[in-house]
């Protein structure tokens, strides 16, 4: 998943809040590191990716009853990470609110991430498609009130928008019949490698290309 984050990023420059699990914190700085090339034999010096920033946010608690909240800059300062998240309009400090109401949406519109549903999906295939149709749906056909603008129309309050619309991908709100009639384009196919004696239709083909 990590890999993923850090392929998809549009800017090395990138805020990362997780929660108080500490494999989120080692995996974040395992993959966000880049080789250091000095010229010299050996293994490359592995330094952490300029521009990181990653908060942690850990809860205390006793007899199940939380007790205290604990925010820290695991990378960078406090100060950057404050900044980064007003300027973003993401609230006043570090928290994992939004991505854990997001993991909310997608347990109520995909029946196969409720726990202990009966609708348990026998193939990650079948996961990974419903993921993208309810990120496509959440992403493209909703409109966010968080993201509405106050509008200058007359006679009109606000100007809805999708996530979509506010980050510039779509100048409108898709419907579910516009979005599931996009044509994707299928990837480029690629022929599996043979191994032994290619067949003969084959050899004689080269043969001839090679006259």
């Amino acid at each position: 998943m990590v890999e993923k984050i850090r392929s998809n990023a549009i800017s090395s420059s990138i805020l990362l809040c997780v929660d108080g699990l500490s494999s989120y914190v080692t995996a974040f700085k395992k993959v966000f590191r880049n080789p250091i090339h000095t010229g010299k034999a050996g293994r490359s010096h592995l330094e952490p990716q300029q521009g990181l920033l990653l908060g942690q946010v850990v809860k205390k608690y006793e007899k199940k009853h939380l007790t205290k909240v604990i925010k820290r800059a695991v990378i960078g300062t406090l100060d950057a990470i404050i900044s980064v998240i007003t300027a973003t309009c993401g609230g006043v400090g570090i928290n994992t609110s939004y991505i854990e109401r997001l993991n909310a949406t997608f347990r109520g519109r995909l029946h196969m991430l409720v726990r202990r549903g009966r609708a348990i999906a026998h193939k990650e295939r079948i996961v990974t498609a419903g993921m993208y149709l309810v990120g496509c749906v959440y992403n493209f056909c909703c409109y966010h009130r968080s993201l509405r603008e106050a509008s200058n129309e007359e006679g009109k309050k606000w100007h809805e928008r999708t996530p979509a619309m506010a980050t510039g991908l779509a100048s409108r709100r898709l419907t579910m019949s516009a979005l599931l009639s996009i044509k994707i384009p299928l990837p480029l196919w690629v022929a599996h490698p043979r191994r032994g004696r290619p067949p003969k239709h084959l050899q004689n083909q080269t043969m001839a290309v090679a006259a």
